[in-house]
């Protein structure tokens, strides 16, 4: 019996989520490759859906394709992760800083709803979903801010956030926990309406792990 497209698809997906997620949990580690036959064995599927969960990741830029070789994990260097930090520390703290002046009392209460989630994933190490309350930390504090250009513009970056998170995580088992407790700090500010102390937090949250994603990446060139 032959698969209908729609069949194809929803495996397609779910090969898709299931990549994506063992790149963001650093199971490929910036660099590697990630090889069909290995993924077709690790998922159980064919290597069509395979090949397309690739292509898709590819058009994130979560994966690259090289000619004849297959596809691999980008390795940034190391003028493309400075230059990245200085950026979204800046957004990441002007987010924070109209969040504490704009913010509406839902949107603070979701804030706070994101953080008791992630508190439960932590607990439990479910690392996909911490990376998953992470991410929607951030764009909770954003979509606070009021600034639908500047959600808009920090959203596009999470492809990078995502992959850079691999190389500052990876071989720091106390960095989540850290970022939770950072991530405390700013919703505390926001709660507080305390502008200047929300952008301060929220950039030092930034800062403080350039440094991991630099020792990371310097792993990455002596393996």
């Amino acid at each position: 019996m032959e698969s209908t497209p729609l069949q194809v698809r929803t495996v397609t997906e779910a090969a898709y989520r299931q990549i994506r997620d063992l790149i963001l949990t650093g199971h490929f580690a910036p660099g590697q490759w990630v090889r069909e036959r290995e993924l077709t064995e690790l998922l159980g599927v064919s290597r069509t859906p395979i090949r397309e969960a690739l292509r898709l990741l590819e058009q994130e830029q979560m994966v690259v394709a090289e000619s004849r070789k297959g596809f691999r994990i980008p390795v940034p260097t190391e003028s493309e992760i400075r230059a990245f930090y200085e950026l979204r520390a800046e957004l990441e703290g002007f987010a924070a800083a109209k969040a504490a002046h704009r913010a509406t009392p839902e949107q603070v209460g979701e804030i706070r709803w994101v953080l008791a989630e992630a508190d439960e994933a932590l607990a439990r190490e479910e690392w996909p979903q911490v990376i998953q309350w992470n991410n929607q930390f951030h764009q909770a504090v954003a979509q606070a801010s009021g600034n639908a250009v500047l959600a808009q513009t920090l959203a596009k970056l999470q492809t990078q956030v995502n992959l850079f998170r691999v190389l500052s995580w990876t071989g720091h088992r106390e960095r989540p926990s850290t970022t939770h407790r950072q991530h405390r700090e700013i919703f505390n500010a926001i709660e507080a309406r305390q502008e200047g102390t929300a952008r301060a937090r929220a950039e030092d949250h930034i800062w403080d792990s350039l440094p991991l994603a630099l020792s990371g990446l310097s792993s990455v060139h002596h393996q």
